[in-house]
Formats: C-alpha cells, structure tokens, sequence
C-alpha cells in the first residue's frame, strides 16, 4: 500500500480564490475543483462529499464557497487521517489592480520648503503626476511614506497642517501609510525586534493624522526590503496592517528574498498567487507583478502581457519608487511618467479597474458590501 501522506494539491491553506480564475460562478457562489493526494487504497471525503480519484493517488472534488473564509476537511476513511486548511474567497476583487508608490518621502519635502508659495497639494509635481492619473483613468494611488529623509534635514513632524481639509478631500484615490523610518539603512527590520517597529510606525502614524487625517490611511502597507523577521512582522500585523506586499523571489543561494519571514516552501508558492495567506499569523501577503522604475514603457507592457495566460492575472499590483522622478536622485529616469502611465493604461486597456486593496480583501468590507446589493 502506498504510503503518501494526505496532503491538498489545489488548493492549499491559505490560498485566495477569484472567480473566473480559480472557479466559476453560480448562483452567488464560487463552484471550484479541490485536489487531494493521498494513499492509492484510500476512500477520501473533503467536507463529508466523497472524492474521486482522478489519476494514481489523486483525488477530486467539487466545493461551493459562499463566504470570505471556508474550512476545508480532507479525510481517509481507512486510516482517520485527516487535513485542513483554510480557503479564501475575496469576491469583487476579479480584474482589479493597485498602485503602490515606495520610499515616498522628498514630495513630501518639496511642499514643506514651498509651503508659502503651494496653495494646493498638487502644486507639487510629483502628486500633480498622480492627480492626473487621477483625472484620466480614475486610479488610486497608495503611497508609503518614510518618517524622515536620510540626512535627517527633513521629518513628517515638520510638515505644515494648512493642507489637511486637502488631503482629506483626496483621501478617496490618495493614500498614505508607514513604509520604514528613512531609506538607510536597508533591510531596516530584518534583525528588528517587535517594540522597534511599532514605535516607528506609531511615529509616523501620529503625523500622518496630525497632517492628513484619519481619512487617508488603510491597513495595507509595503514594508521596506519586505524581509522582516516574524517577530517584526508580527509588528506591522499589530499596527493595523493586515496586508503586506512583497516581490516573493528565490535568491542564487536558493533562499527567499523580499519574502519577510516567509519559507522556501511558503515563497515559492505566493511567487503563483496574487494573494496568499498566513492563517496561523493572519497576515494577507500580496505579490508585486511589476516594478514600474525597473522597466521601459514598452518592457511594462510585455512584463503584463505575460501574465494573460497565468492563473495568477486575477489582480496587478503595479510598484514604482519615488526617487526615481528626481534629477538629483543617482539613477534619474527622465521618462518615470512615461513609465507610470504604461502601467496604469496596460490594466485600463485590458479590462482591470483601480481599487483598494481594503475594498475585497477583509472580511467586513465584503459583508458590508453583499449586504448593500441586497
């Protein structure tokens, strides 16, 4: 008899299913096909349905999520063994994508020196860019924003107030969060500890209501390098961000990198996934699909055409670094905009819509939302 563990093959704990990608609608509900491997002379039963055996030591059944978060109970009625794990359906969130903007902090600068010449917010260049993203397509921008510069000439505390009605009558397309206390060094919380992390980011939290209002801020986040340890990590869940980005990449060592705390394993599978679970730290992870600043306008547009034929085009998260835009800044792309918009007109053309994050991927925003339709 063949001695294969009880394991889940499609899908695995933790993973978040779409409809039209991972299954079908009907009748409200999310119809998918779940795989099981295990023993060759095994009856297996996941939530009580019989399963099929489709190939050697391959089980097949038919499940109808109707909520947010399903558990899902495989067993081998000879032996009692018995899996579980945890399926996420974040319904709305098909053909979506988000922009996420990192290291943001020298626009931030910019309109403390111009302050007595900027009426406005978009006075400054660099969020006028994104207010007419804004204008043409209707996109949302998330920025993360440090606490202060690497010289330390400028910190979030110094920034004025007079634009806080402003930023709150944006707060419907522009966000900010905590990203890092300053861009040096890197990998700020690799080696962290838990206190470390939450200090920093009350400290910039504090501010950003100080000067922007409770409005503009989500519980979505990207965390500088994405490569803290649990403990750190742990950290950022604890301040209220329940969903954290990362690239999820195996180096030449073959270790994760830009992977927080995430094992090879866990890595290799969130590389496949728009979005991926932890259910026993209960953080949302969701994987980058483009860095705008690391492509020309026509490589972005072939970088996204690779995804069409992947099961992971549910959504497109579009990244771009701050610095970037800046003449002074060491590695200058004189054609960052150009860069942006490809992006951002890619997932118009094709039929994906600008969103928040928060808007499908917690279980109160869709409640709230089925409940509307009703």
């Amino acid at each position: 008899m063949n001695a294969s563990p009880l394991r889940f093959l499609s899908f695995v704990d933790g993973d978040v299913l779409f409809e039209n990608i991972d299954g079908v609608l009907e009748n409200d509900r999310l119809k998918v096909e779940l795989t099981v491997g295990a023993s060759l002379a095994c009856t297996v039963t996941v939530n009580g349905i019989p399963a099929e055996e489709v190939s050697l030591g391959t089980y097949r059944v038919m499940l109808f999520l109707k909520d947010y978060r399903t558990s899902v109970r495989a067993v081998c009625l000879e032996t009692g063994e018995e899996k579980t794990a945890q399926l996420f359906w974040f319904r709305g969130g098909y053909h979506t994508y988000r922009v996420g903007v990192d290291d943001v902090i020298f626009c931030l600068k910019n309109i403390w020196e111009h302050q007595e010449e900027y009426h406005s917010l978009f006075d400054d260049p660099y969020l006028a860019m994104y207010r007419e993203l804004y204008d043409r397509y209707g996109t949302r921008t998330h920025m993360h924003i440090y606490y202060e510069t690497v010289d330390k000439s400028f910190n979030l505390s110094m920034f004025p107030d007079k634009y806080k009605e402003e930023f709150s009558a944006n707060a419907h397309w522009l966000r900010f969060s905590f990203h890092a206390r300053a861009d040096l060094p890197d990998s700020p919380y690799k080696y962290a500890d838990y206190e470390q992390v939450i200090e920093e980011g009350r400290m910039v939290e504090r501010e950003i209501l100080r000067f922007a209002g409770k409005e503009v801020m989500d519980r979505v986040t990207s965390e500088h390098f994405a490569d803290s340890n649990r403990s750190a990590t742990r950290a950022f869940r604890d301040l209220g961000f329940s969903v954290l980005d990362a690239y999820f990449l195996i180096d030449d060592q073959e270790e994760p990198s830009v992977s927080y705390y995430l094992s090879v394993d866990q890595t290799r599978h969130a590389q496949n996934r728009d979005f991926w679970v932890d259910t026993e730290e209960d953080i949302i992870f969701v994987k980058d699909d483009v860095i705008l600043n690391s492509h020309t306008p026509e490589g972005i547009r072939a970088c996204l055409d690779s995804y069409l034929t992947r099961d992971d085009r549910a959504f497109m998260y579009l990244l771009i670094h701050e610095q970037y835009f800046y003449p002074h800044w060491r590695r200058y792309l004189p054609d960052y905009k150009e860069r942006l918009f490809a992006g951002v007109e890619w997932c118009e053309e094709h039929g994906y819509r600008s969103c928040w994050i928060s808007d499908f991927a917690f279980e109160d925003s869709i409640k709230k939302k089925v409940e509307e339709k009703r």
